[in-house]
C-alpha cells in the first residue's frame, strides 16, 4: 500500500473502535487517527487529508449516513469504507455506495479481509464482498453511478407507509390517515418487508425509525 499512510475511523462504539483501530495499526505503514463525533471527524479530515475514511453508518448520535455524504463532497480523494454493526448489510451497503462511499464491509467478514477493503478503497475501486456484490449487482472495480436505493424499490403507497411506520404510527392510525383498511395497511407492510429483506414487524419498525432519523424527514400533515 505505498503512498497510503493515514486512515481515519470514524465509529462512536468505543470498545469496537478500539479494537478495530489496534487491529489497523498492526499493519505496517498505516498511520491510523480515531474520532467518536461527525465534529471531530470533520475536523481530523481537514488536519491530515487522510488516504481511507473509515465509516460507522450507525452510529448513536449523529446521522451516519448523512456524514459520509457530506464527507464524500469534502474530501473527494479520500476512499470512504462503510460499515454497520445492524444487520441486513445489503440494505446499508447499497445506500452507502449510493452515497458516495467506496467500499461496505460487513461487521462478521473475516478480520484478514479489512485490509483487501482499506487496499480496494485506496486505490480507487470498489470494495463489497463476494455475498454483497451478488445482492446488490455491482461489477468489479465500477461504481453503479444509476444504482438505485432500496427504498426506490418501494411504491409511492408502500414508502408513505413505511415513513408513517417511522414516524412511530400504528397501522390503526395509517390506516386512518390514508383512509384504508387496516387489513390493507398490513398488505402494504408485508410487501415492505419482503422488498427489503426483513423478516418481522419489529424490523420494520426498527428500519423505518432509523431511516426517518437519517433523512431528517417531516412529520407529515
Amino acid at each position: 500500500m505505498d503512498g497510503m499512510k493515514k486512515v481515519l475511523l470514524v465509529d462512536d462504539f468505543h470498545l469496537c473502535r478500539t479494537f478495530f483501530a489496534e487491529g489497523l495499526r498492526k499493519i505496517s505503514g498505516l498511520t491510523v487517527c480515531e474520532s467518536a463525533s461527525a465534529e471531530d471527524a470533520l475536523k481530523q479530515a481537514e488536519q491530515i487529508l487522510p488516504a481511507v475514511i473509515i465509516l460507522n453508518i450507525s452510529m448513536k448520535h449523529c446521522s451516519g449516513m448523512a456524514l459520509l455524504q457530506f464527507m464524500h463532497r469534502q474530501f473527494p480523494s479520500a476512499g470512504l469504507l462503510a460499515f454497520s454493526y445492524l444487520h441486513h448489510d445489503h440494505l446499508y451497503a447499497e445506500r452507502a455506495i449510493c452515497a458516495g462511499a467506496s467500499g461496505y464491509i460487513s461487521a462478521d467478514e473475516p478480520g484478514s479481509n479489512l485490509l483487501a477493503a482499506v487496499r480496494a478503497v485506496a486505490e480507487g475501486g470498489i470494495y463489497l464482498s463476494p455475498l454483497l456484490r451478488k445482492k446488490i449487482c455491482i461489477s468489479s472495480g465500477e461504481r453503479c453511478q444509476k444504482m438505485e436505493s432500496p427504498f426506490d424499490r418501494l411504491s409511492h403507497r408502500e414508502f408513505e407507509v413505511f415513513c408513517l411506520t417511522g414516524h412511530g404510527h400504528v397501522p390503526k392510525r395509517i390506516a386512518d390517515k390514508l383512509k384504508v383498511s387496516v387489513k390493507t395497511i398490513e398488505t402494504y407492510r408485508e410487501r415492505i418487508r419482503g422488498k427489503l429483506g426483513l423478516t418481522d414487524g419489529g424490523e420494520l419498525l426498527y428500519h423505518a425509525t432509523s431511516f426517518i432519523r437519517e433523512q431528517s424527514l417531516p412529520q407529515p400533515l
